[in-house]
């Protein structure tokens, strides 16, 4: 069994339909990944997408399943990510420290502060494609470590932040 510490970009506690809130999953977050915005041991809420029916918006927080992320490899653990691309973007690192997002650097005032990036090569996001990464650089695994771009189809829900 592998230990949680070790996965630190997998969300656990998919509910079962019948514990939704108002039409909405529960999950929680085990990790520090997406730190600021979800706390370690945090539970939140995400609104249902049914396949292939997520449209990508940069900046939304998603879940999702995709075996090539996953530790099982089945693809059945769900991952909660932010969007920060989405097709026919071109997305790289670094200009100043920032990503930048068609050239420019992004403003991302969703990273804690002082927030450091490794940097990436410039991608071109793919068409039915979105660019996922964690809001804590360097502490998630992420399209940025070799996982590349992930299908729409892949999204399982959208988170809500209060």
């Amino acid at each position: 069994m592998i230990a949680m510490a070790a996965l630190p970009w997998l969300v656990t506690g998919c509910a079962p339909a019948s514990a939704a809130l108002h039409g909405y999953h529960r999950y929680t977050n085990p990790s520090v990944a997406m730190e600021p915005t979800l706390r370690v041991n945090q539970t939140f809420n995400a609104r249902p997408v049914r396949h292939g029916r997520y449209t990508p918006k940069r900046g939304d927080v998603v879940v999702f399943t995709m075996p090539s992320w996953s530790a099982d490899g089945r693809g059945t653990q769900p991952i909660v990510k932010r969007v920060v691309a989405i097709a026919g973007d071109r997305i790289g690192c670094c200009s100043g420290g920032r990503v930048t997002l068609n050239g420019a650097p992004l403003s991302e005032p969703y990273l804690a502060p002082g927030t450091a990036e490794a940097a990436f090569g410039t991608v071109a996001i793919p068409p039915g494609q979105m660019w996922l990464m964690g809001d804590n650089r360097a502490n998630s695994a992420d399209s940025r470590t070799g996982r590349g771009p992930v299908p729409a189809s892949a999204v399982i829900g959208v988170v809500v932040l209060k």
